[in-house]
């Protein structure tokens, strides 16, 4: 019960002179505010990541567009984050009940969520340009003229010279 009055309690300890005490508890809040910042940090460039290898597979242009909108995304999550320890601060200051900076909690899940989303997206942008291969070799066995044979070849020369390209791109960038 000694943790629902923290505000009384940090006043206690102002009068104590424990400042030891009051120290250890906004390290605590710090902290946590500071983990959360990290894992809205890493879920954008997991997101980054995510998109920059989609791109490859897809074997589209990968262009500073995307790297701005990337950043801009960042930008907005730390202005919200910043509202959000706000908040935090005044409820652990004034209430009672605020034992740590749930605000803040809350509003990282959310990012998550939202970036866990957008990674999901890409690997299913992914996995639905690698169904089109199958559906070229289909096309292939089930040709009646010489011009769908043709043109079923053509796709999968197509295919192959990205799968190449993609390949080639990736040595590059590990070597």
């Amino acid at each position: 019960m000694i943790h629902a009055y923290i505000p009384l309690i940090i006043l206690s300890l102002l009068e104590q002179k424990s400042h030891e005490s009051i120290l250890s508890y906004v390290t605590i809040c710090v902290s946590v505010v500071m983990v959360c910042w990290l894992f809205m940090v890493v879920s954008v460039m997991i997101d980054f990541w995510s998109g920059v290898s989609t791109a490859k597979a897809l074997g589209e242009q990968i262009k500073s567009k995307g790297f701005r909108r990337t950043m801009e995304k960042a930008g907005d999550y730390i202005k919200v984050l910043i509202f959000t320890s706000m908040f935090d601060a005044l409820g652990i200051c004034f209430l009672h009940f605020y034992l740590l900076p749930y605000s803040t909690m809350i509003c990282t899940v959310a990012i998550m969520l939202i970036e866990g989303k957008s990674v999901i997206e890409n690997s299913r942008r992914k996995k639905a340009h690698a169904a089109k291969i199958p559906e070229t070799i289909k096309k292939l066995i089930v040709a009646a003229t010489q011009k769908q044979v043709t043109d079923a070849l053509e796709q999968i020369k197509h295919i192959d010279e990205l799968t190449r390209l993609i390949n080639t791109t990736a040595n590059e960038n590990n070597s």
